[in-house]
């Protein structure tokens, strides 16, 4: 969000929408949230936390679209490329959650989240890492605004697209300011934090 501040800003506009400022979303706002619904999808495409997803080892002898892949096999799957190939995603590289909202404003169906994996070895646990993962957004962008730290100056200091290579992939560490939307905003988070303390 701190590189992509539209995208913040109308996430925002659509949460007051539809949840308001008096609470937290929640997952029962899933189905009406369809901006937030697209930036999580895109975030999972944009930069995908496993890039070569998990290999696993063929079974059996194999023919997979004229290809022989011999028993024991090391397959890995290239999410990356899968996630940035143009003739699904156009301009694979710019973040634009827009890709996955239909001109009737409803959510497509592009669901396949490939960091989960394929198949019957796909995530067991997807469904609550997926449900984590959403949470965590729509919250974070219901409570907080997220920008460009200054400098002594009072000027912007850039942020570095820099990633972390490897199994993982991460943004490494940059300077920002996450500040609460409101005074609201604060006290909902801190309600929030006081129930679970206790």
């Amino acid at each position: 969000m701190l590189v992509n501040p539209d995208a913040q800003r109308k996430a925002q506009e659509e949460i007051d929408a539809v949840v308001g400022t008096n609470r937290l979303p929640d997952y029962n706002d899933r189905p009406a949230l369809t901006y937030i619904e697209a930036i999580y999808r895109e975030i999972m495409r944009w930069r995908p936390v496993t890039p070569l997803g998990v290999s696993h080892a063929t079974t059996d002898d194999d023919i997979y679209k004229g290809y022989y892949i011999p028993k024991g096999s090391v397959v890995i799957p290239n999410i990356w490329a899968m996630t940035h190939d143009e003739s699904i995603y156009p301009q694979p590289d710019l973040f634009r959650p827009e890709r996955f909202i239909k001109e009737d404003g409803q959510i497509n169906d592009d669901d396949l989240i490939l960091t989960f994996g394929f198949g019957r070895r796909m995530c067991p646990g997807r469904h609550m890492a997926e449900a984590t993962i959403w949470l965590t957004i729509v919250t974070v962008l219901s409570t907080f605004n997220i920008t460009k730290a200054k400098d002594s100056d009072g000027n912007d200091i850039p942020v570095d697209d820099d990633y972390a290579n490897g199994v993982i992939s991460h943004k490494l560490p940059f300077p920002c300011s996450i500040t609460p939307r409101s005074a609201a905003a604060r006290d909902l988070i801190l309600e929030a934090n006081t129930a679970y303390d206790s």
